[in-house]
This record gives structure tokens, sequence and C-alpha cells, in this order.
């Protein structure tokens, strides 16, 4: 019998008390008595007993109303009702409690035994559920960690890539008129020439640090949005990337009217930052020629649905099935977690209220989010 249980005993008769303290003490680790209702109603604030047992009819408060003002306390608490009276009233109030059960006296201790044991596999039930909730909350909220992180790493790249084109510009621009000046060749028109081309170029890294920025900032919150504008956040972000390792984006998400919805800000940016992403690498990693990335949206009467596709040649048919799965990745270890769809499922499914799939099209990998335009979602 699991040890730690304390068990609430109120009994007014203290010969029935005496009798019955003994055996309930072998049944667990603390036991406390109180005479009355209002005694065991104090003890119970103090200690929050696992188990309570009370007779019914006592002075001062009696069982009822002391279990009543227990329940408000906690609607699980267990409990167990002793009494010599077999009114239908008190019985119909202890069932609206939804109590344990009740024991006639005189006492069968055979039977007491038998009902706390069985409320002794319940709390232990409860506790092994517990444990195990909180040990996958745990694995959930290191592997968000670890998929922060690895974002973090990613949206770092996008910004260096995007930033190198025009910090050449600049630094070349400077280093340009520095040489023009040495010669006696800086006129006037050149200067003001170069110094407007540092002047829009700097503009640019501004409004660039201002998109990251506004995507890290954005706080998971539901915000009604136009679901085109959303995305096309997303395509400044790694538009650069993409670019430069010369893969062509075909974005036809404005071929439909604005989409308005619920969303919760900033997931669904994540989401297609990572699969787009993936799409990146796996278009470099095969050396495909002509290598486009395609976005479409649809609308129906009832969902949203956003696909995206590569022209890589698609996903292995033994390996597709676990795309999804925490860790699985086909990249070297320094490229990759595994992480990235994991979390990206999640986000789409939990937080989103949607659907994420992969399925093989003709070209390549297709991945399909469906997100309902009523969104009932979970913040």
């Amino acid at each position: 019998m699991k040890t730690n249980i304390t068990i609430l005993y109120v009994e007014d008769e203290s010969q029935i008390q005496d009798n019955t303290k003994r055996p309930l003490s072998y049944m667990c680790d603390t036991l406390l008595l109180a005479s009355n209702g209002e005694e065991g109603l104090k003890l119970y604030k103090q200690h929050s007993p696992d188990i309570v047992i009370s007779d019914i009819k006592m002075p001062i408060m009696n069982g009822i109303d002391m279990c009543k003002e227990i329940k408000q306390i906690n609607k699980h608490q267990h409990i167990l009702f002793t009494t010599a009276h077999s009114e239908s009233s008190y019985f119909m109030e202890a069932i609206e409690m939804q109590v344990d059960g009740y024991i006639l006296k005189p006492i069968d201790y055979d039977l007491l035994e038998n009902k706390i044991e069985d409320i002794i596999e319940q709390i232990e039930l409860k506790l092994a559920n517990k444990e195990q909730e909180d040990k996958i909350h745990q694995q959930e909220l290191t592997l968000l960690e670890q998929s922060k992180n690895a974002q973090m790493g990613e949206m770092l790249a996008n910004i260096a890539h995007q930033w190198r084109q025009p910090l050449s510009i600049i630094s070349t621009a400077a280093t340009g008129m520095l040489m023009q000046k040495e010669y006696g060749m800086l006129d006037d028109e050149k200067l003001e020439k170069q110094c407007n081309r540092i002047n829009n170029t700097a503009q640019f890294l501004s409004q660039t640090i201002d998109v990251f920025m506004n995507y890290i900032k954005e706080k998971k919150e539901l915000k009604e949005v136009i679901l085109q504008e959303r995305i096309h956040i997303t395509i400044d972000i790694i538009k650069s990337m993409l670019d430069m390792h010369k893969i062509k984006l075909i974005n036809n998400i404005d071929e439909v009217e604005p989409i308005r919805l619920p969303l919760v800000i900033g997931e669904l940016s994540q989401v297609l930052i990572n699969i787009i992403n993936n799409a990146k690498d796996i278009l470099i990693q095969k050396d495909i020629s002509d290598k486009h990335i395609k976005l479409d949206l649809h609308k129906t009467n009832t969902d949203a649905i956003i696909t995206v596709q590569d022209n890589a040649g698609g996903i292995p048919q033994e390996i597709i099935y676990k795309i999804f799965d925490p860790y699985f990745t086909t990249k070297h270890k320094s490229q990759g977690t595994g992480l990235g769809l994991y979390m990206s499922k999640n986000m789409i499914e939990k937080s989103l209220n949607g659907t994420l799939s992969v399925a093989n099209g003709d070209e390549g990998a297709i991945f399909t989010i469906t997100i309902p335009l009523v969104n009932k979602v979970e913040i």
C-alpha cells in the first residue's frame, strides 16, 4: 500500500473513533482526527488530506455540510461517509456530491479497508498519469526550445545573406569615393551620386531590420489577418536566400481574393520558413537545374489551403511517413536538427487548428497546409 497518504477521520462518538483509528492508522502514513465537522474542516484546510472519512450526523457541523465546503475547495476530493442512519435524504445529498461511498455502522473494517485500497489505487493512477503528462510536457518544451534555437540560426543566416550584397554596395561606394578623392576625380556630382547610393542602401538595410524584428517580436496571440499579407512577410524574409542560390519562387498566392481569418500571429510564418528552407536545401543538395519553389493558395467554403511544391524529385517512399517525426532528418547533423517539420505540424494542428501533410507530385514534394476559415484555436 502506498505511503504518504493522509486520511482525515471525523467522528463525534469517542468509542467508535478509538476503535476505528487503529485499523485506519495501518492504511495511511498520517491520520488526522476530529470530533465534528467544524474541527474537520479546519484540519482539512491545514493539511489537504488525500481521503476524508466522516460520520454524517454530528454536533456543531454535520458531515454533509462539512463535505459540501470541502468539495468547494477541491471538487475531486475523495470522501467516504460512515453512518448509523439510513435516511434516503442523506444518501441523496451524498450522491449529489459524488462521494466515493458510504459504510453503515457498525463498521465492517474489511469493507472499509477495501474501499480505501480502491481509492489509493485511483490516487496512484492519477499520480502516474500526471507524472507521464509532466514528462511529455517537459519533452515538448525541450523540443520547442531546440526548435527555436534552430529557427534563430536560420533567421540569422537569412539576415546575413540579405545584408551581404547591400553591405558590399556601401563598401564599394565608400572606397570608390576615397580613391576618386585621392586622384582628384571626386567632383560634387559624383559625391552626391555615391552618397545617395549609400543612403538608399542603408535605408534598405534598415527596412530589413524592421521586417526581421517585427517577425521575432510577434507575440503568440490570436488576431484576424489577411492571409496573403502574412505569406508576403515570409517571402520578404527568405527571398534573398533563395535568390543567392538561384532558386526561383513562383508566387501564385494573389490569384484569389484576400482571405481574412484568425491566426496565431507568427506561427504560420515559422511553418512556411521551415518548409521552404527544407525545399531550398534539397534543391541545392541534388543540384537541380532550373530550381524553383511554387507557392499556391486556394479557398474552399470551409478552409484556406496553402501548398508549397519544389522540383527536387520528391521524397523516397520508404521515408516519407517519417518526416514529421522528431529528430528525423536526411541532412548532416551540422545542417539540421530534425525538429523543423515536427514542430511545424504541432503548430498547424494545435495552434492553428488545421492540418499539415505531404505527398509527392509530378515534380517533387508537395506540402499542404489546411486552415479552417472559422478558426477556433488554442493560445
